[in-house]
């Protein structure tokens, strides 16, 4: 039975054992190290051939593999990498949890300088590791100031203690107060930060002269806006910055943008925020608030309760550059800086004097008379003219008023076919007004078998002429022009059917050029139209035109 019992305490593993591990050595270099399985009685345990986890004496992360085996006959030799830069053991377990045993002690030392670490107030360095860093960082208030620290470290995050190396500082907080470059102080610097932007926001360091150092990104941290401090005024053109550090009012600390111009007597939209001391939005708890001005205005709502923002639509009642306004409450604790905004006059309705009738070829003249929501005249306002039915045109299709309100535009009609009535639309600012004028022709007598030329005389004011005739049913057309010494300039043959030989009107135009393209003299000349078929003459008739260059 004792040597049964002897046979079985021989067979069990009953240790390990590391052959001595050198001093120092250097976190992330691999060295060799030799595990042997002892039994009972300090002999090697040759039957144990699997494998075993490694450790060490502050926990399993810091080395690698975790996982070493199977041994051979129980003996595993192999290379291992310690990350922690500390005096530390390595422990080796059995595959079944019951055995461990440990190294000796040695020393590992940080390895050479590889990168910088950032650690934030409720963070906690964690060297050893990758990422360095354990726990979150804690909240902070716009405006105040905390410390976080920068650390020089090897590759597994362990200080190096010695560096001096210089480093610079970025926030994704543009208004953060941060030093411009700082020094590290024996591996470390020790750093007062301000941020004033709420929100969440992250530093950046990066090395100065170091090229080989390792940028870091500081783990995200929360800025919370601070109490109710403030108000700010919005008007158009102008958007919220939170975070500004401008001070003045002239420098529109707590909004960028330039104030867009408005109207008289038209209402525009001003936005006021509750702020903390650094511009950014908070709740104002129901502060009773009303917009003030210098100049003649009115605000409607005249007074309102303000919790996170409130719409005030201001109006201001006449023309006139850097026109204040700010929002105030009833005692005057809160008050804002002075906004000046540019209130412009502009064309509210139209004053329009232009005749009834005109003669096609004559230019007539159309006075208008721009006037602002007070009944003012607008000086150099922008008057438009545009014919929307008809054939006539506008010789003036934009005016500037002059110093009295006033813009005299020219209409002329010389392509009328018949008399017609021809629409005008007339615009400035946000006035718009139609009138009719009807365009008469100087001569009824086309549907009677006569020609009619406009315009005529024709050159000095338009470089063609068009000449009308009216043909009762179609026919071939001989159309002729004499200079006035009675020589032929031109000649055109239309066949029935064709254009210039259609039934109805029809529409030759000439250029004032002979049939060899010169420009022809000045002086009058003679339009001989002769339409034939074969049962005779079906239109015959002479126009004199004059032609004055």
């Amino acid at each position: 039975m004792s040597a049964t019992l002897g046979l079985l305490l021989i067979a069990q593993l009953n240790s390990f054992e590391f052959t001595p591990i050198t001093t120092p050595q250097l976190a992330g270099d691999s060295f060799n190290i030799t595990v042997i399985a002892r039994d009972i009685n300090g002999n090697i345990y040759y039957d144990y051939n699997r494998p075993a986890f490694l450790s060490t004496s502050r926990g399993a992360i810091y080395i690698y593999p975790n996982v070493i085996g199977p041994f051979r006959s129980g003996v595993w030799q192999g290379r291992v990498m310690v990350t922690l830069a500390e005096s530390l053991q390595i422990r080796c377990t059995d595959d079944s949890g019951r055995v461990t045993s440990s190294s000796n002690t040695f020393a590992v030392y940080p390895g050479p300088p590889a990168r910088f670490l950032s650690i934030f107030p409720g963070q906690q360095l964690n060297p050893g590791t990758r990422d360095g860093r354990r726990g979150v960082p804690n909240n902070q208030s716009a405006g105040d100031s905390f410390v976080f620290t920068v650390y020089l470290t090897d590759e597994w995050c362990n200080p190096v203690g010695a560096g001096r190396d210089s480093f610079s500082l970025r926030a994704t907080d543009s208004f953060a107060f941060l030093p411009r470059g700082e020094e590290l102080n024996n591996g470390c610097r020790a750093i007062t930060a301000s941020f004033r932007q709420a929100g969440r926001h992250w530093v950046i360091i990066q090395p100065i002269y170091a090229q080989g150092l390792r940028s870091d990104t500081s783990a995200v941290f929360t800025v919370n806006p601070g109490a109710f401090f403030r108000l700010l005024l919005l008007v158009p053109g102008e958007i919220s910055l939170p975070g500004d550090t401008a001070v003045s009012g002239w420098q529109t600390p707590g909004k960028a943008g330039i104030p867009l111009h408005q109207f008289v007597q038209e209402p525009f939209p001003v936005v006021v925020y509750g702020c903390d001391r650094c511009w950014n939005p908070v709740s104002a708890g129901g502060v009773t608030v009303s917009l003030r001005s210098d100049f003649a205005a009115q605000f409607i709502p005249a007074e309102t309760t303000l919790i996170d923002s409130v719409v005030i639509a201001a109006k201001f009642n006449f023309p006139g550059t850097n026109q204040d306004i700010w929002v105030t409450d009833p005692e005057g604790r809160f008050e804002s800086y002075r906004t000046r905004v540019d209130i412009r006059a502009r064309g509210q309705s139209l004053e329009i004097i232009a005749p009834d009738t005109v003669f096609a070829g004559d230019t007539a003249f159309i006075r208008v008379v721009v006037l602002d929501a007070n009944g003012e005249p607008v000086k150099q306002a922008v008057c438009r003219f545009e014919v929307t039915g008809g054939n006539g045109e506008m010789l003036d299709e934009a005016l500037l008023t002059d110093t009295i309100g006033v813009a005299v535009a020219r209409f002329l009609c010389t392509r009328a076919h018949f008399a017609e009535w021809d629409t005008i639309r007339i615009s400035s600012g946000i006035a718009d007004s139609l009138i009719a004028i009807y365009v008469n022709l100087p001569d009824s007598g086309l549907f009677s078998g006569r020609i009619i030329a406009f315009p005529n005389p024709f050159g000095y004011n338009r470089s063609t002429v068009e000449i009308y005739y009216y043909l009762n049913r179609s026919s071939g057309i001989d159309f002729r022009i004499y200079d006035p010494f009675g020589n032929e300039v031109v000649r055109y043959k239309f066949k029935q059917g064709q254009p210039g030989g259609r039934a109805g009107v029809n529409k030759v135009i000439w250029d004032g050029r002979n049939r060899e393209g010169r420009r022809v003299a000045s002086g009058i000349y003679v339009v001989q139209i002769l339409g034939q078929l074969h049962t005779g003459t079906t239109f015959k008739s002479t126009y004199r035109l004059g032609v004055v260059w």
